[in-house]
């Protein structure tokens, strides 16, 4: 069950930067052909400094930058090897484009346990990450849901 406790627990900083060619193989990857994705003078023609980030694109800023999210969320009673991804959203607070820096506070700003009726057990936690630029300006925060299901106790 989860530790309500643990609402308001912020992992430590990271921080990645944006590479131009991550943008493009991401946007290759996903089929998204917009020339703003691949072309610098596309993107600068549409009123962009540089390559902008295709929306969902934070999905990967965990496995980019944060690369010990799983450890964190252990240290705090996650048991990692059940966890679901639920949802996540995104809030674009200002533009991020190529060769931006950015660090990421994770908090874990939710927690819930549910208990089935054949005694199982399922959390759900929310953490949001605030992330600011190599201005220390804030651009965006991400929400993400993890369900955490555990299986009833055998012999209960």
């Amino acid at each position: 069950m989860f530790d309500k406790d643990k609402i308001g627990h912020s992992f430590p900083a990271f921080s990645l930067t944006i590479e131009r060619t991550k943008i493009h193989e991401l946007a290759l990857a996903i089929g998204d052909e917009n020339p703003i994705y691949h072309d610098l003078a596309a993107a600068r023609s549409a009123g962009y400094t540089d390559l902008p980030l295709p929306p969902t694109t934070p999905t990967i800023f965990t496995f980019w930058g944060n690369t010990q999210i799983w450890e964190q969320l252990t240290s705090v009673g996650i048991n990692v090897m059940r966890v679901l991804h639920g949802e996540e959203e995104y809030e674009y607070v200002a533009p991020i484009a190529a060769n931006d820096t950015l660090t990421g506070i994770t908090t874990i700003v939710d927690g819930k346990s549910r208990r089935g009726k054949d005694g199982s057990s399922m959390d759900i936690l929310t953490t949001e990450t605030r992330y600011t630029n190599q201005h220390d300006q804030h651009v965006l925060s991400a929400r993400t849901m993890f369900i955490v299901r555990e299986a009833a106790a055998q012999g209960v």
